[in-house]
């Protein structure tokens, strides 16, 4: 396996992106740049990968929830989206290949293509690691179906796993690097072994910074202050707020662990209090929301951190780490930065002695050893 990482499951994710097929990655980048519309599909971490990767894309980008979507599903839709875009791409992105509303979506839309799509305007595009799943053959039928790797190990009590949603993220970073390259392909006219190469810097990139930047004196501060009883709220906006998402995910069930809980910043988190602390995400540090939940967390005597593209008000206010990246990369940096969070918080809470339950404790092993 690859070593760029001192964290098995970074190194096992690199691998996997690097051993996709070029002929895939062609099928997929071709019929994405033939695409004037895209509908994303996908839930939980894999639709915060999804909507990193796919950001600031130059294409016209649609969520079947969005207020704005041209009716209550996607079928509903068609006849608006028929008449605005001479070609519309469906991408699912979805490990299993069977989360429900992704496989619900695909099957809609693969039985209005066989019925009444005769000028081939919908395609649907899939990115999935169980290639014979139903969304991976419907993608192979309609559209293109790319095969990507998830984590080779796993805990030892899966039912619990699967129920729960504790894992590593090996097949969820992976596909966001997939995107993202995709992404700026497509953005800047680039053919698909430039997206292979580019893969593979990418991941040599995020490998270094992980490194220098997790045993830092504020990530390891963050670590700490998790550690103790308190809540844990993570924030930003736009891809922020998907970067913090994708982290909360995984966290909260080890600060559930604990009796306590895991938020994601906004009008759904509680009032801080005392012994809490807010982790913020933002590659300008001038977002004038961020301000005021990180003056109100101080105002509580809760600690405050952030991730940082560059010196900002933001960066002033927290204890914060600065990543110097261009911003369209910030995001992406940002979310494989955080996923070792919950493993370190693992670590911290076995070294101070306290007892996490053995699912917990089977997951954290199958993501460090």
């Amino acid at each position: 396996m690859v070593e760029l990482c001192k964290f098995p499951y970074i190194n096992e994710t690199a691998e996997n992106v690097q051993s996709i097929s070029e002929e895939e990655v062609r099928s997929l980048l071709d019929n994405l740049r033939d695409a004037e519309c895209l509908i994303l599909a996908a839930e939980g971490r894999s639709k915060a990968a999804l909507h990193i990767g796919i950001g600031q894309i130059r294409r016209e980008v649609k969520l079947v929830e969005d207020l704005d979507f041209p009716g209550r599903n996607l079928l509903e839709a068609v006849p608006v989206l028929k008449k605005q875009y001479d070609k519309i791409a469906l991408v699912i992105n979805s490990s299993s290949g069977n989360t429900t509303t992704p496989k619900e979506t695909a099957k809609d839309l693969a039985d209005y293509i066989n019925k009444r799509d005769s000028n081939k305007q919908f395609s649907i595009d899939v990115v999935t690691s169980k290639p014979r799943s139903s969304i991976g053959k419907i993608g192979k039928k309609y559209g293109t179906m790319l095969t990507l790797s998830g984590p080779k190990s796993k805990a030892k009590t899966m039912d619990w796993v699967l129920k729960k949603g504790i894992m590593n993220d090996v097949y969820e970073l992976g596909s966001m690097v997939l995107f993202q390259k995709i992404k700026e392909a497509l953005n800047e006219g680039k053919d698909h072994l430039w997206v292979m190469e580019e893969i593979n810097k990418e991941m040599e990139a995020v490998g270094r910074m992980i490194d220098q930047y997790v045993d830092s004196a504020v990530y390891q501060s963050a670590v700490e202050k998790m550690s103790s009883r308190g809540h844990a709220t993570l924030g930003g906006r736009g891809p922020g707020k998907s970067v913090a998402e994708m982290t909360i995910i995984r966290l909260q069930h080890v600060k559930r662990a604990i009796g306590d809980q895991a938020y994601l910043s906004g009008e759904l988190a509680p009032r801080p209090r005392h012994g809490d602390c807010l982790l913020l995400v933002s590659w300008s540090g001038e977002n004038k929301p961020l301000f005021a939940w990180q003056k109100e967390y101080e105002a509580s005597e809760a600690d405050t951190f952030s991730i940082v593209g560059t010196h900002s008000t933001l960066s002033e206010a927290t204890d914060s780490i600065i990543m110097e990246s261009p911003a369209n990369q910030f995001y992406l940096r940002a979310a494989f930065l955080l996923s070792p969070l919950p493993l370190l918080l693992v670590a911290k809470l076995e070294k101070n002695g306290f007892g996490l339950p053995p699912e917990i404790m089977d997951w954290y092993h199958s993501s460090t050893e």
